[in-house]
């Protein structure tokens, strides 16, 4: 590959890459692909693949005043995986990934600081990850029996369930969807079948003591369900 070829590859990689940082962040769907603590590091990346794209600009646009190049299809090769990046459209995980993943009931997350947690913040500010680890961890989880819960999350229908239930779910990233993990709390109304799947819905009601593999599983008896959007913020944070 020629020397001019070269410089304008490495041109349309850096300002695509630096672009295409920027955008994700921007448009807040980066928050899809990776724990929201690394948002500076993507930012940091972003701005200095384009100062090094411009840079590369400036040297590719002085080559072609002393030369003429033709046009060459490995640009346009090498681009196609950022077009699809910017055209594919942008989704969270949703229950269909639990199908291969499935769902986690014990959170310990290996133990040692996570076996010590307390939850200080009043019972109807938890999540649905912050009420199953709270059941991890009580000595006796029917002390929750009978406190007010208020979560949201997408409707998994679990085999395991009866027809009166459903999981209202969340993932949560520790770093990236790779080592993303599923978790849920169970929900009890007798409008469970009317619920699709992957709707995403604001469930309040009490909590109950139920049994899931055999273990003691925090069961939302619901007073009220109702459908909600997507959440900015889809994922959870341990």
């Amino acid at each position: 590959m020629t020397e001019p070829r070269y410089a304008l590859l490495k041109t349309v990689m850096l300002l695509g890459l630096g672009t295409y940082m920027l955008y994700k962040t921007l448009s807040g769907t980066l928050y899809f692909y990776i724990n929201e603590r690394f948002t500076w590091l993507v930012l940091l990346g972003g701005f200095v693949f384009l100062l090094l794209g411009l840079a590369a600009l400036r040297g590719y646009l002085r080559s072609t005043m002393a030369h003429s190049h033709a046009a060459n299809w490995s640009v346009f090769i090498v681009a196609i995986p950022l077009l699809l990046g910017f055209l594919v459209p942008d989704r969270p995980l949703d229950s269909s990934a639990l199908d291969t993943r499935g769902l986690t009931t014990n959170t310990g997350l290996g133990g040692g600081a996570w076996s010590n947690v307390e939850l200080a913040m009043p019972s109807d500010q938890r999540s649905v990850l912050d009420w199953v680890r709270s059941f991890n961890f009580a000595s006796d989880p029917a002390i929750y029996a009978g406190e007010p819960a208020d979560v949201i999350g997408f409707v998994y229908h679990d085999e395991r369930l009866g027809v009166d239930e459903f999981l209202v779910g969340r993932f949560a990233v520790t770093c990236c969807v790779a080592d993303a993990f599923a978790v849920g709390v169970i929900v009890q109304t007798p409008e469970a079948a009317e619920w699709p799947s992957n709707a995403w819905v604001h469930v309040s009601g009490e909590i109950a003591v139920g049994r899931l593999d055999g273990k003691p599983y925090p069961v939302i008896v619901a007073g009220s369900i109702k459908e909600v959007p997507v959440p900015p913020q889809p994922y959870l944070f341990p």
